[in-house]
């Protein structure tokens, strides 16, 4: 049964969402195959970007929570007014936060605000409708190679991409540590 007060996206926001947070992974090995080398090294930088920012994200709700309890326990120590003064909300880049999104308590219309606010996602986001499949590989500038000679668009060569029997995986990978 679905919760009355849970947001509903369209798939193509969903699409772009799981993206963003999964990587590659949202996609099938046999469109991974055909993506071109440059579409791969775009959603994969996206997809740290994406990582690096829900990880400094956590780490900073983690720290204003901590803060507001050792305040609220040990509001005259000095060791507390050092702790919260030096070390603030500001998350570690190199430490990585194994919450989950559920343990903090955020939902996805907040992971969704944060990503559109720091442009991870684009700012109509919420306005978005249905794309057509094709969107998920090509952009428009790319040509789809011949399915029964298997010709790369274009003439070109499928080179650096993944070949059949490399790892890809075929869904996304739900971590909820993430």
């Amino acid at each position: 049964m679905q919760n009355p007060n849970q947001e509903h996206y369209t798939t193509h926001q969903d699409f772009l969402y799981n993206r963003a947070l999964f990587g590659l992974s949202v996609y099938k090995l046999d469109e991974v195959v055909i993506m071109s080398v440059e579409k791969k090294k775009r959603i994969i930088r996206l997809h740290k970007k994406t990582q690096k920012i829900m990880n400094l994200w956590k780490q900073e709700i983690v720290n204003v929570l901590a803060n507001s309890i050792f305040t609220d326990l040990f509001p005259d120590m000095e060791i507390t007014k050092c702790l919260v003064m030096y070390y603030g909300t500001v998350g570690d880049p190199e430490y990585i936060n194994n919450m989950s999104f559920k343990m903090l308590k955020i939902s996805k219309k907040q992971i969704i605000d944060k990503l559109v606010e720091t442009k991870i996602l684009p700012k109509n986001f919420n306005q978005l409708t249905l794309k057509k499949d094709a969107s998920r590989i090509f952009s428009k500038r790319e040509l789809v190679p011949d399915p029964k000679s298997g010709e790369p668009p274009r003439g070109g060569t499928l080179e650096g991409t993944v070949q059949a029997g490399q790892y890809a995986p075929a869904s996304p990978q739900r971590d909820n540590n993430i």
